[in-house]
């Protein structure tokens, strides 16, 4: 059984990757939020739609990722609401740190890339490694 642990370097840009190839991801509305545990039994994440295949951003560019992560996406009147399921069939080389903010980069990590402009040139970027920094 796999662990639902950070992958190693995961860049996950979802508005990014997937607005440019066409494909709008639509989030699941919900009136009952998520419990926000670490645990995706919630309800809302057995609805919500998902995305996966994503590629590497560092420290190579564009590979296939060696294990799977499943992005969850929802939203409420107030809220947007996204889950991680990542994969790694080496969970003791996962590396992480308590550092200060945007210090993240020599550590595992992912990342939520809002265009909340739709204009693809700028962007609002949400970074968190495995210690939550």
């Amino acid at each position: 059984m796999q662990k639902q642990i950070l992958s190693l370097s995961v860049f996950v840009m979802l508005l990014a990757s997937f607005v440019i190839a066409g494909d709008a991801l639509i989030p699941l509305r919900t009136d009952a939020p998520p419990v926000i545990d670490g645990k995706l039994d919630d309800a809302v994440w057995q609805q919500a739609p998902s995305v996966t295949g994503f590629k590497t951003f560092f420290p190579e560019y564009g590979k296939d990722m060696p294990d799977p992560t499943v992005v969850y996406y929802a939203y409420d009147r107030e809220n947007l609401y996204f889950a991680f399921r990542c994969f790694d069939s080496a969970p003791d080389k996962i590396k992480t740190s308590i550092t200060r903010r945007d210090n993240v980069r020599p550590d595992d990590w992912i990342c939520i890339n809002l265009d909340s402009f739709n204009d693809q040139q700028s962007l609002y970027g949400f970074y968190v490694n495995p210690a939550g920094i």
